[in-house]
């Protein structure tokens, strides 16, 4: 309670207590209060960015190269199959369904208008009215295409004529974005056409994916591979102008001419031979796939086309599988995510896609934090005192019997200390609270 108390004092007097009354009371804490008086106000360290003024606009030629990145990583997502797959499939697995919580109050009055405040703004906030209610689902699904493919994400709130509620979120292009660097703090610009906008900094969201210490852009999931991906697609150009330049398989028809009768004029052999070939030529045109030809001995029916045509195809799928796997290393993703089959056993797949959920789980942070901005935010306008909680429903289908016989057997073995008197009931408790949460 006594460190309760000190905390408490310092986040409302903004002081810290005195030295005697600090090795008074809290006598324990000296060493931290003590490292604690020697803290700065303001960074000594200096980015990399600032200069001598320590007042620059960002980005240089650094960040505008990233710009360029940005609409590549849009054409690679646009026109590369696998891409494709991969940003769709980060997508719509984080856009996993969601619930919320509302804390603050028990009265049930209040909570049933604050479910209802909620649900209006779900269905009003997304930017585009012509989705008719596309709501807070196509609000997430741009949310993350935006994350994975630009590395990420910016928009503003704004309010309603009347400014008392949240109307809607603008998403903003992050390729237009600049920060100012302004002694600790980064001030958001938009850059259209030359010309510098400053965005408000409180109606205004940016995100970042892993963003560097010095670069607050972030970055995206496409950053490791266009250079592997214009190996793959030289690949397949190099296979189609190859397979183009071997040939197709075909038949070749060799008719032997017909002998000349000793009687025959010139005429009327030329004339029996032409009509000889244009039969057995007509009879080829017309023979079905399930005919067979019959002729004389003197039509000869041979297969032409590409020699080594299996080891060639191998060889091309060999080389093709090799750059689909690393682009899908690239992307954080196994070929078999994005509907590659190269013949993974289930154990493994389970296991790569247990590793996707945890990276999901991680990244659906930043949006569960930006869904709780927005509505608390609204609750506030709305003059409601209560805190908005989102969680989303990762729960998966399979695996669900594995799931089920873990939680039997550690429950059991819970029973079985707590029988044998190696804990007691609280820590039992405990423990099974511990079990509920994994």
């Amino acid at each position: 309670m006594k460190i309760k108390k000190f905390f408490k004092n310092l986040i409302i007097k903004g002081s810290l207590p005195s030295k005697e009354e600090n090795n008074k009371s809290f006598p324990l804490q000296e060493k931290v209060l003590s490292s604690y008086r020697h803290l700065p106000s303001t960074p000594l360290s200096k980015s990399s960015f600032s200069s001598e003024d320590n007042d620059i606009i960002l980005p240089s030629r650094q960040l505008y190269d990233r710009t360029f990145k940005i609409k590549l990583y849009r054409l690679l997502r646009d026109n590369i199959p696998a891409i494709n797959s991969a940003i769709w499939t980060w997508t719509r697995l984080s856009s996993a369904p969601s619930s919320y919580k509302l804390k603050g109050s028990e009265d049930q009055d209040i909570l049933n208008q604050a479910s209802k405040i909620i649900s209006n703004l779900d269905r009003r906030v997304y930017q585009h009215s012509f989705h008719k209610f596309g709501g807070i689902e196509a609000l997430l699904t741009q949310f993350f295409y935006s994350l994975f493919t630009d590395g990420a994400v910016c928009g503003e709130l704004v309010l309603n004529p009347s400014q008392n509620r949240l109307d809607k979120f603008y998403f903003i292009d992050p390729s237009t974005i600049r920060f100012k660097l302004s002694r600790t703090n980064y001030e958001l610009y938009q850059e259209i056409d030359g010309e510098m906008i400053r965005l408000n900094q409180n109606s205004t969201y940016y995100y970042g994916l892993d963003p560097d210490p010095e670069d607050p852009c972030g970055r995206s999931i496409l950053s490791s591979i266009p250079f592997v991906t214009r190996i793959e697609q030289r690949l397949l150009s190099d296979m189609q102008k190859s397979m183009h330049n071997a040939g197709y398989h075909r038949l070749h028809v060799k008719l032997k001419p017909p002998e000349r009768l000793p009687s025959e004029s010139n005429e009327v052999y030329i004339g029996r031979a032409n009509r000889y070939f244009e039969d057995t030529v007509e009879m080829m045109r017309k023979i079905s796939v399930e005919d067979n030809p019959i002729t004389w001995n003197d039509v000869q029916i041979d297969y032409i086309g590409p020699q080594g045509g299996y080891a060639a195809t191998t060889s091309w799928y060999i080389n093709h599988k090799a750059l689909i796997e690393e682009i899908c290393a690239g992307v954080h993703l196994d070929p078999f995510i994005l509907g590659y089959s190269y013949g993974a056993p289930y154990s493994w797949a389970q296991i790569k896609y247990e590793m996707i959920q945890r990276n999901i789980i991680s990244i659906q942070a930043s949006a569960k934090r930006f869904m709780e901005w927005i509505h608390n935010l609204e609750l506030a306008l709305q003059g409601l005192d209560l805190e908005y909680e989102h969680h989303f429903d990762n729960r998966k289908t399979f695996g669900l019997l594995e799931q089920r016989q873990a939680e039997k057997i550690a429950l059991e073995n819970i029973i079985l200390k707590k029988n044998a008197g190696l804990i007691d009931e609280e820590e039992a408790k405990r423990e099974i609270k511990i079990t509920d949460d994994k």
